[in-house]
Formats: C-alpha cells, sequence, structure tokens
C-alpha cells in the first residue's frame, strides 16, 4: 500500500489532533469528527495526571444525552469509583487497545456497580478504548462508543486508533506544557493580585496582552492610567510621556537577547494625592520569540494603599524590622524622606539613620537602587 494513502485517510483527524489543545474544551471537534469517521455515536478522551486523587478531565465530541446535573453527578461518580471501571483496568500500558467485551464479560459488567452508576446512565454498551500517555505525566484513555443495539468495534477500527497514537500522545505533550504554563503563570499572577500590585504584559509592539485584575480595576477606574489604542498610558502628560520613553527603552532592550535586562523605577502621583511606584522591565526573549506580539515589557504599579501587604513580604524577604520595612515600602512607592518621616511621625534626620541601616541590609549603596531592589523583589523578579 502507498505510503500516501493511510496518511491521506486521516490527515484531517490529525490536523484536528494539533489545534486541539488550544481549544475550550480541548479536542471536542477532533473527538466529533473522530466518531463520525468511524461510525461511533460519540468519541470521549478521559485525562488524568499519574496521580492520584486528582479527578479526571472527561472531554465528549458530542453533547451527552442527559441534563447538565446528571452529567455533574455522573463526572463526580465517575472520579471516585474509577478504579473499577474493567476497561481503563485493561488498557495498563501505552499503546494498550481493548473493546469492552474483549476485557469483561457481558452479564457480569451488567451487575457491577461501575455500569450501573456510570456506563449505564451514559449508554455506553460498546466501546473501544486506547491508553495514552506523555512523558510530563499526564495520560488518558480515548475511545470510541456505541449503543446497543449499533455494531461493536473491529480491527479497522483498532488499526484507525493506532495510526492516530503518535499525534494523539505528541498534542497531549503540547497540551501538557500550555496546562504547566498557564498554571505557573496564573500562580504569579495570583501572587501579583494579593499584594495588589497592578501587573500588565506588553508585546513588542507595545500592546497590552495580559494584566492582571489589580491592573484590570486601576484601568477601568481611569484615574491613573487607561488602554488606549491596546496600549498603556497614564492620564498625567508629564508622566506619560517619561513612561512612554521608559517602554521604548526597554522594548529596545529586549531586541538585543544577549545583553543585560532594563529596569528602571518612576514616580507617579495620583489624583487622591498618592504616591505610586512604577517599574518598568524588559523580559527575556526566546531565541524564537522574535515577533511584536511575543511577550516583551512587564510594567509594575505600586501604589500607597498597597503598603500593608507588600510590607509583610519586604519584612520577611530582606530581615527588616517592622519599622524598617514599613519606611522602606513607603519609599519604594513613591514617598521621598520628607514624606516618610511626616508618615511615621519621626524626624527626617531620624529616617535618614532609618534608611542607611535599609540600605546596609539589603545590601544596596542609594535609595534608587532600594526602590528598584523591592518593587522586583516583591513582583516576583529577584
Amino acid at each position: 500500500m502507498p505510503v500516501e494513502r493511510p496518511l491521506l485517510e486521516i490527515d484531517d483527524l490529525v490536523s484536528l489532533i494539533y489545534s486541539g489543545p488550544m481549544e475550550t474544551p480541548p479536542w471536542q471537534r477532533f473527538l466529533s469528527a473522530l466518531a463520525d469517521r468511524m461510525g461511533a455515536r460519540n468519541a470521549a478522551l478521559v485525562l488524568r495526571l499519574s496521580r492520584q486523587g486528582i479527578p479526571p478531565l472527561v472531554l465528549w465530541g458530542k453533547p451527552p444525552p442527559l441534563s447538565a446535573p446528571e452529567v455533574r453527578r455522573i463526572h463526580a461518580r465517575h472520579a471516585e469509583i474509577g478504579h473499577l471501571d474493567p476497561l481503563r483496568n485493561a488498557l495498563d500500558r501505552p499503546g494498550a487497545i481493548f473493546t469492552l467485551d474483549e476485557v469483561v464479560d457481558r452479564v457480569a459488567l451488567s451487575s457491577s456497580q461501575f455500569y450501573r452508576e456510570v456506563l449505564g446512565p451514559w449508554g455506553l454498551e460498546k466501546q473501544l478504548g486506547m491508553y495514552i500517555a506523555e512523558p510530563g505525566g499526564w495520560e488518558g484513555n480515548i475511545g470510541v462508543i456505541n449503543g446497543a443495539d449499533d455494531p461493536d468495534f473491529d480491527d479497522d477500527d483498532k488499526a484507525m486508533l493506532r495510526a492516530l497514537r503518535p499525534h494523539l500522545e505528541q498534542a497531549l505533550a503540547i497540551f501538557a506544557r500550555i496546562t504547566r504554563n498557564e498554571t505557573e503563570l496564573q500562580a504569579l499572577i495570583d501572587t501579583l493580585d494579593r499584594l495588589t500590585i497592578s501587573t500588565l504584559i506588553l508585546s513588542g509592539s507595545g500592546k497590552i496582552l495580559r494584566a492582571n485584575s489589580a491592573a484590570q480595576r486601576m484601568l477601568g477606574a481611569g484615574e491613573v492610567a487607561a488602554s488606549s489604542g491596546g496600549r498603556l498610558e497614564l492620564v498625567s502628560r508629564a508622566p506619560n510621556k517619561q513612561l512612554q520613553q521608559l517602554i521604548d527603552k526597554a522594548l529596545a532592550t529586549t531586541a538585543h537577547r544577549d545583553g543585560p535586562a532594563f529596569v528602571e523605577a518612576m514616580r507617579l502621583e495620583s489624583p487622591r494625592s498618592q504616591h505610586i511606584g512604577v517599574l518598568v522591565r524588559s523580559l527575556r526573549r526566546a531565541s524564537i520569540q522574535t515577533h511584536d506580539s511575543a511577550p516583551a515589557v512587564v510594567v509594575y504599579f505600586a501604589g500607597a494603599g498597597q503598603v500593608q501587604p507588600v510590607e509583610r513580604l519586604v519584612t520577611q524577604l530582606f530581615d527588616l524590622t517592622p519599622s524598617e520595612a514599613h519606611l522602606a515600602t513607603l519609599l519604594a512607592t513613591g514617598s521621598c524622606l520628607g514624606e516618610a518621616a511626616e508618615r511615621l511621625r519621626l524626624t527626617e534626620n531620624t529616617v535618614r539613620t532609618y534608611c542607611k541601616t535599609i540600605l546596609n541590609k539589603v545590601g544596596v549603596r542609594r535609595q534608587t537602587e532600594l526602590v528598584r531592589v523591592i518593587l522586583r523583589s516583591v513582583a516576583v523578579l529577584g
């Protein structure tokens, strides 16, 4: 048989497999097309991490013929008694492929708890399943389903799934990488949200790619900054000019991947007379990310109203006393020594003495360096 023939028979399915990780829900179009191609009522993909206690992710090609509450109930029971699934237990190694009737007697199946509570309500009478896995720990079963009056699956159907297996496992590895990166990024975003630090990621063309919750609230209020044509702009003209210059310098630095990162801070006063510290930092691009849509610059805003949560972190990071951490945080969020002395109800000379101690503990020589180190640290960059 010419090599082109089997590839041509599945090429549209292969395309759908590789677009699946970027869909919501993943692989729905592929599963629906697979069911149609194989003459099955439905197709499903059950994914799980190879760790106990994590409920499986069940994906269907076509909408199940059940109400949403019933679907949730069966999914919950599936997570609890999945170890009783005879087909899953038979699919114990990558590439294993069986029909349901090959692994369990029909009489024994119909009397089992798993059939009564999971398979029966779904109408899953005839199944063909195959085990797939990727090195990062994701594993699962891909399968097609028929009803009691439909024909069972045969060797040709198994051959189809086997031909798709390398593509499915490669796409699953891509899905695992995307999921892992999104989880790590969300963890950083959640940290910054808890610190109420407004964080915006800009592309190589200067457009806003992502803004955390604090930044979205800041942009929505429109008192300090706003999004204009997808770009970050400050409301006040003179500070905005300074910010755009910093962003332009950061973008220029990003274009040269081998050089040091650009990190600069500026001070901004809000309409409510609050001082806001702004940090602009270039992001190091991967060698393949040379296009203008890739992340290139991150901008942080830390305001006076955000002192307390940041202060606790500064205390832990630099082994400062509460008073020292309070002063360091005031300086990092835009206050000058005189303003910090007034807020702390201390003399300016006392504040200067505190400041020298803080500089020694943090390991910097100047106040501007102190501001930069603190902002980078609380932004989880250091």
